[in-house]
């Protein structure tokens, strides 16, 4: 009994910080809508999202100085990455990133003796003249290397957009039907300004809501139900929004509100999904043609 009153209790703070999440960030959002001047349609475009961003700092450890990891990236290039690889993953010499010293490192504590007295034996030349503070910045530029490497949240998808926009233009108002329910002046205005490109094709993909979004507090519009239509053995037709449909039965509200549900028993089910398009494009699109829808959609900023 007290562990399912601890489980209970978890879940109700869990559900009480999402909802606090969601309610203070849609009041933020429409304060800052408030606030800001009428004009330039950029500058009153959204600020992109990045799920992966927050579930870093989340996840990833300690948070390092990006201003340390950038003094420290441009010191290592130059003068460690012809052995050690400008990203430390090992060249002519080992992985730094996987090495046992700078896990153990702790503001160069442990790298510091090695860089500045050299390993001969290996062919590693000594650097006497690095200071206290650059060898803390080297150390903190392989940390966040190592973080990217331990956390999944962290990794950054690179030359995503490889597409044709214009062909990714016509594929949109052409084969792909997307104009049938999306316009750019419309739901899809702004949307390359609010979403990072992987995001942004992950919405294009996969329209639903995401999971992580709703495990950040993230202000998520439900999905958009889907309608139905039961046509019964009598020639009557009953529409709504469905509820639920499975190979025995389907439900729904219909247009008063009121609940409805009928056997599938010699009945016709016709469900209009709005993400069923979506579903059905998945095995249909070429590499390519998804690229250039991605390199399309990446114009609408």
């Amino acid at each position: 009994m007290p562990h399912r009153f601890l489980v209970v209790c978890a879940g109700l703070l869990l559900f009480a910080t999402i909802s606090l999440g969601q309610a203070d960030q849609a009041a933020n959002a429409e304060k800052q809508q408030q606030q800001q001047p009428p004009g330039d349609p950029q500058k009153n475009a959204p600020k992109k999202e990045n799920a992966g961003d927050t579930l870093a700092a989340l996840l990833g450890g300690p948070k390092l100085d990006k201003e340390a990891v950038e003094r420290g990236r441009k010191i290592f290039v130059p003068t460690c990455g012809f052995c050690h690889g400008n990203d430390a993953h090992g060249k002519t010499g080992p992985d730094l990133v996987r090495s046992a010293v700078v896990l153990h490192d702790n503001k160069g504590d442990s790298i510091g003796p090695v860089i500045r007295n050299g390993r001969p034996e290996r062919g590693m030349p000594a650097f006497a003249s690095f200071t206290n503070e650059q060898i803390e910045d080297i150390s903190t530029f392989l940390h966040s290397l190592a973080q990217d490497v331990s956390n999944r949240f962290a990794y950054k998808i690179g030359d995503l957009i490889t597409g044709d926009p214009t062909k990714g233009a016509a594929f949109f108002n052409g084969d792909g039907h997307c104009n049938n329910c999306h316009q750019p002046a419309g739901d899809l205005a702004h949307v390359a300004t609010k979403y990072e490109p992987v995001e942004l094709q992950r919405r294009m993909m996969y329209p639903a809501p995401n999971v992580i979004d709703m495990f950040l507090g993230r202000p998520t519009a439900p999905p958009v139900p889907s309608k139905v239509t039961v046509k019964l053995p009598s020639g009557e037709q009953v529409s709504g929004t469905l509820i639920h449909v499975d190979e025995f039965t389907v439900s729904l509200h219909d247009a008063s509100g009121g609940y409805r549900s009928f056997s599938r028993d010699k009945t016709t089910v016709e469900v209009q999904d709005p993400r069923a398009q979506h579903e059905a494009l998945l095995p249909l699109y070429t590499d390519e043609e998804m690229h250039n829808v991605l390199a399309y959609l990446e114009t609408l900023k």
